[in-house]
C-alpha cells in the first residue's frame, strides 16, 4: 500500500517486514523506520512525488518530483547506487515483487519499463491520453494495472510487455482489459489477489469507488460505492470482505461486501466440513 500524507510526506509499507519507508521530499531524505518508529536506515537525495516511491526487496526506488530522474538505493548505502533518466518527468512508479523490473507512468500518459539490476530502459509505450496517476500489479506480477487522468483503467499482460521489449519489430502493446466507467481522473488503484478472480478497486475524483474482476471481459464494474467528496485513496481487504476509500476532505469510508467473494467461497468448499468454522 502506498499513499501520500501532508505535509509532503510519502510512505510505503514494506511487504516483507514490519517497517515503514517514509520520505520528506522537501528535506531530500527518506528513512526506514521499525515498529517503534526508530530510524533503521536513511536514503539521501530522495525527493519523490505522490506514489513516486517504492521498494524492490532490498532496494529502494524513487521518481524525482521535479526532474526526470529515477534513483535506486541498494547495498545499505545512503547515496543512490545509480540514477536513470527518463525522457520526461515521471509520476507513479512500481517495482515487481521479484525486483526484476520497474514501471513508471509519465505526465504525458506514456509508460516506461526498466530492468532494475542495470537501469536499462526496455520499453516505452503510449498507455493513456493524459497523465498516469496509479500503478499496480496483479496475479503475482502476471498483469500490470494502470490508471490515468483520462478516467481510464488498463490491464496489461507482463508477458506481452516483455515480448514487445525483446523485439524492435514487435507491435505496440495492447491492453488486455480496458475499463471506462469513471467520468473523472482515477486517483488510486488497490488489488486483492485471488488468481483469475483477483479484485481491483479504483478510486476517482468523480466521488465513486468501483470494483472490477480481472477475469471479467465485460466493461461494467462488479460493485460501486458513491461518496460525498472526491476520492484520493483506495484499499481492499485481502479476503475480499471490505473496501476502504479516503476522500479529499480527509475522511475515510468503509464499505462491507454484501456477497461472499467467489474465491473465498471456493476455498471454503475445498475445506473439510468440520474445519470451516475454525477458519472463518
Amino acid at each position: 500500500l502506498a499513499f501520500t500524507c501532508p505535509p509532503r510526506l510519502t510512505a510505503v509499507l514494506r511487504p516483507t517486514a514490519a517497517m515503514l519507508l517514509a520520505a520528506a521530499p522537501e528535506q531530500g531524505v527518506a528513512h526506514l523506520l521499525d515498529e517503534q518508529g526508530q530510524v533503521v536506515r536513511s536514503f539521501k537525495d530522495c525527493r519523490p512525488g505522490p506514489r513516486g516511491l517504492c521498494t524492490a526487496r532490498a532496494a529502494v526506488v524513487s521518481a524525482e518530483a521535479s526532474r526526470s530522474f529515477t534513483h535506486v538505493w541498494a547495498g545499505g548505502k545512503e547515496q543512490p547506487q545509480y540514477r536513470c533518466q527518463a525522457p520526461e518527468r515521471l509520476g507513479p512508479i512500481l517495482a515487481t515483487s521479484d525486483a526484476a523490473h520497474v514501471v513508471g507512468g509519465a505526465v504525458s500518459g506514456k509508460l516506461y519499463l526498466w530492468q532494475l539490476s542495470t537501469g536499462r530502459l526496455l520499453l516505452a509505450w503510449n498507455g493513456h491520453f493524459r497523465g498516469v496517476t496509479a500503478l499496480a500489479t496483479v496475479a503475482t506480477d502476471g498483469y500490470l494495472v494502470t490508471a490515468g487522468e483520462d478516467a481510464i483503467l488498463h490491464v496489461w499482460s507482463f508477458a506481452s510487455l516483455l515480448s514487445a521489449a525483446a523485439s524492435d519489430a514487435a507491435p505496440p502493446p495492447r491492453a488486455l482489459r480496458t475499463w471506462t466507467a469513471h467520468t473523472l481522473s482515477v486517483t488510486d488503484v488497490a488489488v486483492a489477489e485471488c488468481g483469475p478472480h483477483s479484485l481491483i478497486a479504483s478510486a476517482s475524483l468523480d466521488q465513486s469507488l468501483r470494483v472490477w474482476r480481472l477475469a471479467d471481459g465485460v466493461r461494467r464494474c462488479l460493485h460501486r460505492v458513491e461518496a460525498s467528496a472526491p476520492l484520493t485513496a483506495a484499499a481492499i481487504d485481502p479476503a475480499h470482505r471490505a473496501l476502504y476509500a479516503g476522500t479529499s476532505e480527509g475522511s475515510c469510508r468503509r464499505d462491507v461486501a454484501e456477497r461472499q467473494p467467489r474465491c473465498r467461497r471456493e476455498a471454503d468448499e475445498r475445506q473439510p466440513r468440520g474445519s470451516r468454522g475454525a477458519t472463518e
